[in-house]
């Protein structure tokens, strides 16, 4: 065969491979989006960790959430931006208010874009129901990358982070209608 016919086929081959994955990426989160509830700041998928997910539900979650409890068992709701929908930054204060979900247990993780936990002097990455301070059936958590009194989850580095808010044995309602379950608020408090 021609040298230059062999080339050419290379070529082609290398650029179907590199266009194959690169749409498989963006179809997965794509698709996976299509799915997607949203409740304030907060995201979940209906189908993520069900039986009904598909190929690219089950792939996004691979991707980006590779330890997550079956649907059964836990519901997360995923926040990238405050409650004035401006992107969560690491180098900005933020206060997040809540109260009494309907699920046994709950808890809410602070990680980085790159969906890994970040690092910290103090060990805390996330608070529960039973860490935060209570006051009328209310709480409040504070991120800073200065130490806050009460609750709070130390923020470092530079760029965005991610919020995941998990949900673990909630009630019908998480899983009928979780965009009309009472989230709390992330507000922002100020930026370095």
């Amino acid at each position: 065969m021609n040298r230059r016919i062999v080339k050419w086929l290379i070529l082609a081959a290398i650029a179907g491979i590199a266009f194959g994955v690169i749409t498989a990426y963006y179809a997965v989160d794509y698709i996976a989006d299509l799915f997607s509830v949203k409740n304030g700041p907060w995201e979940t998928n209906l189908l993520a960790g069900s039986e009904k997910a598909d190929i690219y539900t089950r792939a996004a979650i691979a991707i980006h959430a590779l330890f997550a409890l079956n649907r059964s068992e836990a519901v997360y709701f995923i926040a990238t931006t405050d409650s004035s929908n401006q992107p969560l930054r690491l180098n900005c204060d933020y206060r997040i208010e809540g109260g009494k979900f309907p699920a046994r247990w709950w808890s809410i993780t602070v990680y980085g874009s790159d969906h890994f936990l970040i690092p910290n002097e103090y060990d805390i990455y996330a608070v529960t129901g039973e860490s935060v301070k209570w006051s009328d059936g209310k709480w409040v958590v504070k991120l800073s990358q200065r130490h806050r009194e009460g609750s709070w989850i130390p923020l470092r580095g530079e760029g965005n982070f991610i919020l995941v808010l998990r949900l673990y044995n909630p009630e019908q309602i998480v899983y009928e209608s979780p965009q009309s379950v009472q989230l709390p608020e992330i507000i922002l408090e100020g930026c370095r």
